[in-house]
């Protein structure tokens, strides 16, 4: 996700390479950690569609949305910004339910599986929904981390 802007991700991503080629680690840290705190809200966002969107009957919408799920900062050449993640085994399922697909074994029966389908994109069209809330947040952790930067240069 890129924050729902691709002007604001691309300001984050000059940035951010900015100061790690000047060396400045605490001021990118800093920065890294603001995107991250302005992105937290989009978490229960998450949880509440899989409870809602998911089945409910065996419990598979309690399941994905008790995940544990944290905000990661990404600033690769080509993928860079914010996501949510899905940690740990679980996110392996979150994966297959956005995808629309989850496989499991007929009534606990572990010698026969089977895919079934589940409604599709129940996390990506949250998190495309949400993102435009948070770019005025993410945008302030651009702004105070360009304020240091001058307060530093007077």
């Amino acid at each position: 996700m890129s924050f729902g802007s691709r002007r604001t991700a691309d300001q984050f991503y000059r940035v951010s390479k900015a100061l790690k080629a000047a060396g400045e680690k605490q001021i990118r840290k800093n920065l890294h950690a603001g995107v991250r705190t302005a992105a937290r809200p989009l978490i229960p966002k998450a949880r509440r569609a899989a409870l809602v969107e998911l089945p409910k009957r065996g419990g598979l919408n309690k399941r994905v949305a008790g995940s544990p799920m944290r905000t990661q900062v990404m600033t690769g050449r080509n993928r860079y910004g914010v996501r949510i993640v899905v940690v740990g085994k679980r996110g392996a399922g979150a994966r297959a339910t956005n995808r629309g697909v989850i496989r499991h074994p007929v009534f606990g029966n572990r010698d026969r599986w089977v895919n079934q389908r589940v409604p599709k994109g129940w996390f990506d069209d949250t998190m495309r929904r949400e993102a435009p809330a948070i770019r005025k947040d993410v945008e302030a952790a651009i702004n105070r981390t360009l304020t240091e930067i001058a307060r530093r240069g007077r």
